[in-house]
């Protein structure tokens, strides 16, 4: 562990206030897990995330992604995951930061940090380790935590600072996508946003592409590479992943819940959720708020 790394966990050890801590800087938040979690579904909003001790596991589509203290994750679409905890205890948490990324910030920044125009297709998020600059800027925006009178004015330039330190790095162009600049990653976003937004309302495909103003494959094929699903999957996991949301909040009412996420049948939400979650969903359910290591995160 460099030891600039160290000193951000040290600073971020001492001021972690159970699972989640609200820094008082904009969209920053500390996470802590003192134990091994339970396989979680959850849908991560465009951010940034760095963990500084222990690790995590992601599944995104077929993808499994492993990270560990010292490496960033980035995301620039809302993406559907399961993701768990894999290595935290007592002594030793899982500590790790996230910054939700502002699409107007990054936009602007890369207005004056322009880079390619033309993206090659990729996905929406990335793994890899930060670099001494990086971490040394989030220290610093991390350290506002004990001077609130600074933040208005500070954090967003270290923001823009951590911001450009990803932009020159190897995740820049996932961070790229997210300021809109490449008109095919622009029509992808466009939709995720719309299946997000009216997951339970069904499409065709096809619908989907002329909007785009694509061909259905290259569609389908920018799509997958972008999100690692097929649209359809992606609705599919977009609907689930609510559905269990919704009863883990209220447990009640299964039937009820598979419409309002839109399933027509409840023999098929059943069957579906059970291959998702390895378990009916009532079930599942009871499981889950029995265990108290369930925690979503970044």
């Amino acid at each position: 562990m460099s030891d600039t790394l160290e000193t951000v966990k040290s600073f971020v050890e001492d001021r972690a206030n159970g699972v989640l801590t609200r820094t008082g800087i904009p969209r920053v938040e500390i996470l802590k897990v003192t134990e091994p979690t339970e396989l979680f579904p959850e849908i991560y909003q465009p951010l940034v995330s760095l963990i500084l001790q222990g690790e995590k596991r992601l599944l995104v589509g077929n993808e499994v992604l492993s990270y560990a203290a010292g490496q960033t994750f980035i995301a620039s679409v809302e993406l559907p995951v399961i993701g768990e905890v894999v290595k935290a205890s007592e002594r030793g948490p899982y500590l790790a930061i996230r910054l939700t990324l502002d699409r107007a910030v990054v936009a602007d920044l890369v207005s004056v940090e322009p880079g390619p125009s033309n993206l090659p297709d990729t996905r929406s998020f990335s793994v890899h380790p930060a670099g001494d600059l990086l971490l040394d800027a989030w220290l610093r925006l991390l350290r506002l935590m004990d001077h609130p009178d600074e933040i208005a004015v500070m954090a967003p330039l270290l923001e823009r600072e951590i911001l450009f330190r990803l932009l020159r790095g190897p995740q820049g162009a996932v961070l790229r996508q997210v300021a809109g600049i490449d008109d095919r990653f622009s029509q992808i976003r466009n939709a995720v946003i719309g299946m997000r937004r009216d997951f339970a309302t069904a499409f065709q495909v096809e619908d989907l592409a002329r909007t785009a103003n694509m061909s259905t494959s290259a569609f389908q094929r920018r799509f997958k590479a972008s999100t690692g699903l097929s649209p359809i999957q992606y609705q599919k996991q977009i609907r689930l992943y609510e559905a269990r949301r919704l009863l883990f909040a209220r447990p009640g009412d299964v039937a009820a819940v598979s419409l309002s996420v839109g399933y027509e049948s409840l023999s098929q939400f059943t069957r579906e959720y059970a291959r998702m979650f390895g378990r009916p969903p009532a079930r599942d359910i009871r499981e889950l708020r029995a265990s108290s290591t369930v925690a979503p995160l970044p």
